[in-house]
């Protein structure tokens, strides 16, 4: 609920917000949360993250929108656990955690113009996560942060929540509030501090370069015959499409610079989102290209990426590989596949989706994809559709999984031999109304530093897959995922 249309930071107007939200508490015999707006000087969110030391972070920007979000901490947290979800359910949290998010919102007091999000994501499948390298990701994780800067189109907000429980002391309460806004007025110098990772000092002589070892998860054969064995099994008419993914692993004696790593990217890629998603040392970092869903007022929009090829050396060479990439039919299939499929998946929401007649040309560094941007509403007798709901309908799309979907992820459990965890999840955030935006964690890493002041070497799993259907060629698709394993590879080791 909102406590008022319009109102200031004075004692006054945060005594009398934490004594309504108290009086609602009581009355529920339970908890509320309050949000209060701080407006902000200029400030960068990627700075605040870098400042951010609770166990949950979150990063999202992007740059060519002018939009940046920067969340720390967890006020309230909805987790999905794998065991909750049976077999032939790959996004089968999305939409019981929309329904948790809609009722968790209703006991949120907003004073101003505070605008809470739910932010984190999901595991490839319903059945992914919380094991090995992903222990701390489990299945399905949205969280309400204490602390939510946002900055978009020039003008800076910050966020801040407080759990009001019944019968807490109001005073104590109101201690809380005052200091948690006092902590996010610092962030206002945030912009100036980000000059450590946008221009940083010459570091001291040591006389030693940074080090770093790469391993790969499987040789170069091996790849090559599980190419193989996907297209025996599309040859023979089991599959229309698999995607086949491997993973790299990078360890490095000392901690990984997530801020500067992230600011490459935004650098790298403002076409995309970036992404980070935090807990404790561990963070899935991405640079998408991708969108699965977004809601916004009903108005649902989506993204079908498939179909890639090498950027060129020369204009002459890029226009050319970008028309031969149009022109493929092994590509156009591909791509396809994936348009059929989210038109399928969004069919029952929003009726026909409008999109081009042809596919468009994607164009990141080193990389163009085939992209097609399709649109529609939600329909009248689902006005009341949360974005999870969309989720749930679409994810693994035909890009990150295969067609059928079910024969792909059987093939995959049987042949990939690969962890994925959050790789190729829905990562995003949920507004008060159910809208929001999910991202598939594409072009994604898993970085776990070590502990400051340990001996132990920090890791980072960087993942990429290739979309295999009739025409692949096993050598083709291992070119493909080097180009995107480069596209993290080059800014985490910048030596």
């Amino acid at each position: 609920m909102a406590l008022t249309a319009s109102a200031g930071l004075s004692e006054v107007r945060l005594r009398e917000a934490v004594e309504i939200s108290a009086r609602l508490a009581g009355a529920d015999g339970g908890s509320r949360v309050l949000a209060v707006a701080v407006p902000l000087a200029e400030c960068d969110p990627l700075a605040g993250f870098a400042r951010f030391a609770c166990e949950d972070r979150f990063y999202w920007e992007q740059a060519a929108r002018g939009l940046a979000l920067a969340g720390s901490g967890a006020v309230l947290v909805h987790e999905a656990r794998a065991e909750e979800a049976g077999p032939g359910q790959p996004a089968a949290h999305a939409a019981s955690t929309g329904a948790a998010i809609a009722e968790a919102f209703r006991r949120i007091d907003c004073l101003g113009d505070a605008a809470p999000l739910f932010v984190g994501g999901f595991a490839f499948e319903a059945q992914g996560g919380a094991v090995g390298d992903w222990e701390r990701f489990p299945a399905g994780r949205m969280v309400l942060p204490e602390v939510l800067l946002r900055r978009e189109a020039g003008h800076s907000v910050a966020t801040v929540c407080i759990e009001v429980e019944a019968g807490a002391d109001r005073e104590l309460l109101f201690q809380k509030l005052q200091q948690r806004i006092e902590s996010v007025r610092g962030f206002e110098a945030a912009d100036a501090a980000s000059a450590d990772f946008r221009a940083p000092a010459c570091p001291p002589a040591t006389g030693q370069g940074a080090e770093y070892r790469v391993v790969a998860d499987r040789d170069h054969a091996t790849f090559w015959s599980q190419v193989e064995a996907a297209l025996t099994s599309i040859q023979a008419a089991d599959l229309e499409k698999v995607v086949l993914a491997r993973s790299l692993e990078v360890v490095h004696p000392g901690r990984f610079d997530l801020a500067s790593f992230l600011h490459e990217l935004r650098v790298l890629y403002p076409h995309c989102t970036v992404l980070a998603c935090g807990r404790g040392e561990d963070t899935l970092v991405a640079a998408s290209p991708e969108l699965l869903v977004s809601l916004d007022a009903g108005n649902v929009e989506s993204c079908a990426l498939a179909g890639s090829a090498a950027r060129g050396r020369s204009p002459e060479e890029d226009a050319a590989l970008g028309q031969a990439l149009r022109e493929s039919k092994k590509e156009q299939a591909e791509h396809e596949a994936v348009v059929r499929a989210i038109r399928s998946g969004l069919a029952p929401w929003t009726g026909e989706l409008q999109g081009p007649e042809a596919p468009e040309l994607m164009q990141v560094l080193g990389i163009q994809h085939l992209s097609t941007r399709l649109r529609g509403k939600l329909r009248a007798e689902h006005p009341d559709a949360r974005v999870l709901d969309l989720v749930a309908s679409l994810h693994p799309t035909p890009a990150v999984a295969g067609l059928p979907r079910a024969a792909a992820l059987d093939w995959i459990r049987d042949h990939e031999a690969l962890d994925r965890g959050w790789y190729a999840g829905p990562v995003g955030w949920v507004d008060a109304s159910g809208g929001g935006e999910f991202w598939l964690a594409l072009r994604s890493a898993l970085v776990r530093n070590a502990e400051p002041g340990s001996s132990a070497h920090s890791r980072a799993r960087l993942f990429a897959g290739a979309g295999l259907v009739q025409g692949s060629r096993p050598d083709a698709e291992l070119r493909e995922t080097r180009l995107k394993l480069r596209a993290l590879l080059a800014p985490l080791t910048e030596i």
